[in-house]
């Protein structure tokens, strides 16, 4: 008699596509990052950072890059960024199906399927809980949306689906509003040792004005940065490491200038 039992074997992964660098320390497509950042915390510095310096993403990581944002015209620190992405101040649920729509019909031939970064700044607050958005934050993924990154200034605000499938978080600073961070540490303290824990997580990672708590929730454990550099603590631990780990990203989040000659030259091209 045959005493074997069924065993589980792997299945065969398919053979990796050829995928553009991203640094270690930046959210790893396809990705939803997740801005909570009250007024005047650099939001729209990290986010022209991200899409304009080439230390990040930079102009030709993306096939597309679309910005949706009520004042995406008229913050001076973002006009660069309006030159180079396709913007548009209103939200609208035929906006997001018609992005949708255009990226399934390439379905017959998804290796000519652009790869789109979608920014949505701060409009969470602004539309209703059945907004389109908010189912496409569980199905970004297959319409071939590599980042998607959803701001808000109101983390009460932001639908628990969106809360859900965010991959990775950024919690700006200074943040005035205790109450608006004690629902954060909430949300995310059981996976870095408690609530408590993780507003001393928070403090220790934003030292300076303009700092900001970043959260990798696609590793295993989950870590915690200062800004996209210093590991301050992993996942599952009640004890912040000692001896940061610091990349050579640092703080240029902050400090790098996005108004450089190859973003007016691409600029110009574009016109």
């Amino acid at each position: 008699m045959d005493n074997s039992f069924p065993k589980i074997l792997p299945v065969k992964a398919p053979e990796k596509e050829k995928t553009k660098y991203v640094h270690p320390n930046l959210p790893q497509p396809p990705s939803l990052l997740l801005m909570i950042s009250p007024v005047k915390t650099g939001k729209s510095t990290i986010i022209s950072n991200l899409f304009l310096n080439e230390n990040f993403f930079g102009q030709d990581h993306f096939d597309q890059t679309i910005v949706i944002s009520p004042t995406i015209h008229n913050d001076k620190t973002s006009r660069f960024l309006a030159k180079c992405a396709d913007c548009y101040d209103e939200y609208s649920d035929e906006l997001i199906n018609q992005i949708i729509g255009d990226q399934l019909s390439y379905n017959d031939d998804l290796s000519m399927r652009p790869s789109i970064a979608l920014v949505l700044d701060d409009i969470i607050g602004l539309i209703r809980r059945e907004a389109a958005v908010n189912s496409l934050a569980s199905r970004f993924r297959h319409y071939g949306i590599e980042l998607l990154l959803m701001s808000a200034q109101n983390f009460r605000k932001v639908s628990p689906v969106i809360r859900s499938n965010a991959t990775h978080v950024i919690v700006g600073s200074p943040f005035p509003n205790s109450s608006q961070l004690i629902k954060i540490s909430e949300e995310y303290g059981d996976m870095f040792g408690g609530q408590e824990n993780f507003i001393k997580i928070y403090h220790k990672a934003t030292p300076n004005k303009y700092d900001f708590l970043y959260l990798d929730l696609s590793e295993n454990p989950p870590i915690a940065r200062s800004n996209f550099g210093e590991i301050i603590a992993y996942g599952g631990s009640s004890e912040m490491k000692s001896d940061g780990i610091i990349s050579n990203m640092g703080n240029q989040s902050q400090g790098a200038s996005v108004n450089d000659s190859k973003s007016q030259n691409d600029n110009e091209n574009k016109k």
